[in-house]
């Protein structure tokens, strides 16, 4: 019932004309039956009214808009013929209020869109991918989904703080709107992730629109309070039928693949592909020492490496870790010179009781500011000794 809801609200939104949104709850009704009647009246008047007898109100809806109408000797809008219905005619309506029109598009514009960024919100986005991919599976056509995730914004939250993070967000959120067709559905999926939705779009054709969106960002000029920075984004494409004809493993497709931008150095936009691995990682089975950053006495945990590429680094551990924690792992590569990495946790799959998949992406800014920290220390220290 969500995914009809939103598909009513969306059309209600983009048609003016009652006619013309009345055509569309028809067709709506022709593609999936009877419910869409009872749907219509939770959504456009908030009463629950039993299946059967929903599809006669419709009817009836429709036919005293047209008798009122010739009354009238003008058009009258559906809502008025709908409230004169369910209020004279049925035991629905009992004591209806009158809501100004700005109260009633504020409140489903929050149910639609995210408060920041302005794109559509998870909720509504998961109902529409429901619907869409129906569409697209009724029709035979595709659909392409595309995420989006913004490069070490955890940093830029950290050094410039959370207000500045806000203005990113809502800028690139800006380039993913202004850059998205007409058809698309652009939504921000959770902290720095946004989603686009591409009906009737093939692999190549979404590859070229994210890639345009990415370069944007790529080239987009911040500067907040005197502050100038630049942003990048990665992201992960897949498509049905070509990948996936399931919703929940396409969704994960997507995310695998932005998880393999990532790990290719970031900045850019992967395809799905199920030998895509082979390409970018190379198998490393050691034993790794993993201790959480940024706390004075944090634990240090056992685990195994799995694979390991220039960005990133996939373990198993027993404990799991916080996605977005600075991590440092150890792997004993080189005999008793161990290579040490420092990143982010982006990633976190429960296995079983006390086994976890964790990804990592390597920050080498990171690592950098580490290791020249330690060197300051070590000068601090020696100007100690030789005075």
């Amino acid at each position: 019932m969500d995914t009809l809801r939103a598909a009513i609200i969306d059309l209600r939104n983009s048609t003016a004309d009652d006619d013309v949104f009345i055509k569309g709850l028809i067709q709506l009704q022709e593609e999936h039956g009877p419910i869409v009647c009872k749907v219509i009246f939770q959504t456009l008047t908030s009463l629950d009214i039993p299946r059967n007898i929903a599809v006669e109100c419709w009817r009836n809806v429709l036919q005293h808009r047209q008798e009122l109408g010739l009354i009238l000797d003008r058009k009258v809008d559906l809502m008025t013929a709908m409230c004169d219905f369910l209020r004279n005619s049925t035991n629905y309506l009992v004591n209806p209020r009158l809501v100004d029109v700005s109260t009633f598009e504020r409140v489903i514009h929050e149910t639609m869109y995210d408060g920041l960024t302005g794109l559509c919100n998870r909720l509504y986005f998961d109902a529409a991918y429901k619907h869409q991919l129906s569409l697209t599976k009724r029709y035979h056509t595709d659909l392409s989904i595309l995420f989006m995730d913004i490069d070490n914004f955890k940093e830029l939250n950290d050094t410039l703080g959370h207000v500045v993070g806000d203005i990113a967000l809502k800028r690139i959120g800006a380039i993913i709107q202004n850059a998205k067709r007409e058809s698309d559905i652009a939504a921000r999926f959770g902290g720095e992730e946004f989603v686009l939705l591409m009906p009737h779009t093939e692999s190549l054709n979404a590859f070229i629109l994210g890639e345009r969106i990415r370069k944007e960002v790529e080239q987009e000029k911040f500067s907040v309070h005197g502050q100038r920075f630049r942003m990048t984004i990665s992201g992960g494409l897949a498509s049905y039928p070509l990948n996936s004809n399931d919703p929940k493993t396409l969704l994960e497709m997507a995310d695998c693949a932005t998880y393999l931008a990532k790990g290719a150095g970031k900045n850019n936009i992967a395809i799905y592909k199920k030998d895509q691995r082979r390409y970018l990682r190379v198998k490393l089975s050691q034993p790794v020492l993993v201790k959480e950053l940024g706390f004075v006495d944090s634990k240090v945990y056992a685990g195994i490496s799995k694979d390991i590429c220039i960005g990133g680094i996939l373990f198993e551990n027993d404990a799991p870790l916080p996605i977005g924690a600075t991590i440092q792992i150890s792997v004993p590569i080189n005999g008793d010179n161990p290579l040490l990495l420092i990143g982010t946790i982006v990633r976190v799959e429960a296995f079983g009781e006390k086994s976890y998949e964790i990804g990592m992406t390597i920050s080498f800014k990171e690592m950098e500011k580490i290791a020249n920290t330690e060197i300051a220390q070590f000068l601090k220290g020696s100007e100690r000794g030789n005075v």
